[in-house]
């Protein structure tokens, strides 16, 4: 090395060379002359080749399919093919709901009922009786 160039940047870069086979940076010291290569990668034993593993194939017979568990009252499965938007809990307001309104139209005299019933179990006052239906004008 130059006297000059000790303690300087470039005395310190140009000590050091990038080996082209491990791709590592090396001191010029784990060189031989000009090669590219250093003695590491030169004397190392060369690498044997990867052996390729063997697979065997065994085909068996295919199992017939478990018998399904029964499902827990509240375990439900994804509905597959369902109609609708929303979350499951949103569908089923709304299922709900237009069954309640179902049933108004079919047995108004039971819903109501039911309705009164329920109402007064949540400590609720009595809803208004429906309006009569006008009836029809028969001049």
């Amino acid at each position: 090395m130059d006297p000059q160039d000790e303690g300087t940047t470039r005395g310190l870069v140009s000590a050091w060379r990038k080996c082209d086979t491990c791709r590592k940076v090396r001191a010029i010291d784990d060189f031989d002359g000009g090669t590219a290569t250093c003695r590491l990668c030169l004397t190392a034993p060369a690498p044997s080749p990867r052996k390729r593993s063997t697979t065997t194939v065994i085909r068996t017979a295919p199992r017939p399919p478990a018998a399904p568990s029964p499902a827990a009252p509240g375990d439900r499965g994804p509905r597959l093919g369902s109609v609708g938007r929303g979350d499951l809990e949103a569908r089923e307001r709304r299922a709900r709901r237009a069954a309640a309104e179902a049933l108004v139209e079919l047995h108004p005299e039971e819903f109501g009922l039911l309705l009164r019933d329920a109402r007064a179990a949540e400590g609720l006052r009595p809803s208004a009786p429906p309006a009569p239906a006008p009836a029809p004008d028969g001049d």
